[in-house]
């Protein structure tokens, strides 16, 4: 069983340990504004205990975001291992990563990248609060682009924190390196 990743400093260890191309930014300073307005929206619908319900979210409160937003559930596997299933994918996500809706992760994705997939999830529940992730997107050979994305916790309606929503934007603007070096400076990182 793969090691459970707790938070963004243990996710930036592992990325670097594994020559990852992603990091994680627990600062939440959004670039894009979208990804900004969907955190505020996540603030605000927080219940007491500082995370937002499944139910709450829904699709018509994420109307705006919902092609540019995935929903991923920890389920326990038939050994007792944790695995990630895509309860939701929108088409612009989609498009970038591929359509992994109704997927396990496991079965959906190539080996190599299921490590930096778990451990993204991973942090986020244990860190149990939103995060910033950026990336080079690796997957469906989409190598060329960076992606910005927004992870939080979502209650599932047990009052479980085994939910993430996710919320990608990318863009081949800038290459992987020139973002990864100017994050790490600007995470104190280097």
């Amino acid at each position: 069983m793969r090691a459970t990743i707790t938070g963004a400093a243990e996710y930036n260890r592992a990325a670097a340990h594994a020559a990852w191309p992603s990091l994680c930014d627990r600062t939440l300073d959004f670039r894009h504004p979208d990804l900004t307005k969907l955190l505020e929206l996540w603030r605000s619908e927080a219940s007491e205990s500082g995370i937002p319900q499944r139910k709450v979210m829904s699709p018509r409160l994420l109307k705006t975001f919902l092609r540019d937003v995935a929903l991923y559930e920890r389920v326990a596997g038939d050994g007792g291992e944790r695995r990630y299933r895509v309860r939701l994918m929108g088409t612009a996500f989609a498009q970038i990563q591929g359509d992994l809706t109704g997927k396990y992760l496991d079965e959906a994705l190539a080996a190599e990248f299921l490590p930096r997939w778990y451990a993204a999830l991973d942090a986020t529940l244990g860190a149990g609060a939103p995060l910033r992730f950026l990336a080079r997107g690796d997957t469906n050979h989409m190598n060329f682009l960076v992606g910005e994305y927004f992870s939080a916790p979502l209650l599932a309606d047990n009052g479980e924190m085994d939910l993430v929503l996710a919320a990608g934007r990318f863009s081949g603007d800038s290459p992987w390196d020139e973002v990864e070096a100017e994050t790490r400076r600007i995470l104190g990182l280097n």
